[in-house]
């Protein structure tokens, strides 16, 4: 083999080695630590907002033979999966991995299946280093909004990731029979509802709105009308709107106003 060809050899050694560390360093940036995962290109484009969104292409492979479904090893690899999963920002930068998961195909079953990682969960978007960022936010007592804009996505969807997250109270297997009916402002300057006993005031019910057609569900689907049937009194302030419809929930209940009620 000719110098020539050796130095070229070498370079292109050290070139290989240099970009491999390069993916290495911006894979630990963003707690990517799945070996199975190679960066293919990184690429900017403009959303939809005008905001710049840091594109990371990358793929997911690596060799399995046995099926999930049958057991039997009968599993070829059979094209790849595109999965679009939004990364923790980093400067205030909007960060979106492009991963092209590897498909397995059964010639036995003929199920089909896709390569999985620890980067994110099944059927989801979210990165987990992402969720750990709006729960670690959510716990400093900061509105949907402000988290919203630390991360990247919407206040809609911060909502939706604490609500998966925070396990309420379940229901009382038996009403009391007497409620209080109440309402405060929760995140993002939006209203919830609460409903506690009136005697113990401990509490009932937590719904993350306040509308009539949610209260009125959550009742009818946790409680038979026999229970319902129980309740005799309930405590509410001025709001009409609970007037109007608790003789539906309760049947049997006196509604007694108290401008001055709280319920905690």
């Amino acid at each position: 083999m000719s110098s020539s060809m050796l130095r070229f050899n070498r370079l292109t050694k050290s070139k290989r080695a240099f970009m491999m560390s390069l993916d290495n360093s911006i894979l630990s940036l963003f707690e990517i630590t799945d070996a199975n995962i190679s960066i293919d290109s990184i690429s900017r484009i403009k959303s939809t907002d005008n905001r710049h969104i840091h594109l990371i292409s990358a793929s997911l492979t690596y060799n399995r033979s046995r099926c999930l479904h049958c057991r039997l090893p009968t599993l070829i690899k059979n094209g790849y999966r595109l999965s679009k999963i939004r990364l923790p920002t980093i400067n205030g930068g909007r960060y979106q991995l492009n991963l092209r998961r590897q498909r397995f195909y059964c010639k036995s079953c003929h199920h089909t299946q896709s390569a999985t990682t620890t980067i994110v969960s099944n059927n989801q978007t979210f990165s987990r280093s992402l969720r750990h960022m709006v729960f670690q936010l959510a716990r400093e007592s900061l509105p949907a909004t402000t988290i919203a804009k630390i991360c990247g996505i919407s206040p809609s969807s911060v909502l939706r990731l604490i609500e998966k997250e925070v396990h309420l109270p379940h229901a009382l297997k038996e009403l009391p029979l007497h409620l209080c009916f109440d309402e405060f402002r929760s995140t993002d300057h939006l209203m919830s509802f609460n409903c506690c006993d009136a005697i113990s005031h401990r509490r009932v019910a937590l719904l993350h709105t306040r509308t009539k057609k949610e209260i009125i569900n959550h009742f009818i689907n946790h409680y038979s009308l026999i229970q319902r049937q129980k309740v005799a009194t309930v405590v509410i302030d001025m709001n009409a709107e609970y007037a109007s419809f608790i003789k539906q929930i309760f049947p049997n209940s006196e509604i007694i106003i108290d401008r001055f009620m709280l319920c905690n």
